[in-house]
């Protein structure tokens, strides 16, 4: 842990950089429920119709690759700002392996609670990053390794240990 101390922060309290963030859930019933977040139009978590939902948003576990991409984007604005870093456009794909227990629970018979999951969360995540840069592939290497060092969805991902695959690819 870096000693606030010694840094440009000395002066400024553990309490004032740490921040909450609030959201509120509704259960609709079902797989559904309704997020609100600010004041911003309401998000609605949903499974697909064939896996019993309204297909009415996301599931929560694509939200989790949303979050991740998007942090990334985020982390890369300030890095590329910081850097002097040559970003000239970039795009996501992200893919999570997960453990759908329906298999094992139709083999088996047993109840959902009762299957002994493969992983609680995401088996893997795989996360493509289609990068647009003059940089040269050392400056790139560099700006990978600090986006994703300093990318809070990273380390939330790394700290559950899953297997976090990241794969980057100039585009022209």
């Amino acid at each position: 842990m870096v000693d606030l101390m010694q840094t440009a922060a000395a002066d400024i309290s553990v309490s004032e950089r740490l921040q909450s963030i609030t959201v509120t859930t509704e259960y609709l019933g079902n797989y559904q429920s309704v997020n609100h977040v600010r004041d911003l139009p309401l998000i609605y978590l949903d499974e697909p119709t064939e896996l019993g939902g309204k297909n009415s948003g996301p599931t929560p576990l694509e939200m989790t690759l949303c979050a991740l991409n998007s942090c990334t984007a985020m982390i890369m604005n300030i890095l590329r700002r910081e850097m002097n870093f040559d970003l000239g456009g970039v795009r996501f794909k992200a893919e999570g392996i997960h453990d759908v227990r329906r298999a094992e629970m139709r083999r088996t018979g047993k109840l959902y609670s009762q299957v002994e999951p493969i992983a609680y969360h995401y088996h893997k995540v795989t996360q493509r990053v289609f990068i647009k840069t003059s940089e040269s592939d050392e400056r790139l290497e560099h700006f990978k390794s600090e986006v994703e060092r300093l990318c809070p969805l990273h380390a939330l991902l790394r700290d559950a240990e899953v297997k976090l695959v990241s794969e980057w690819e100039r585009e022209r």
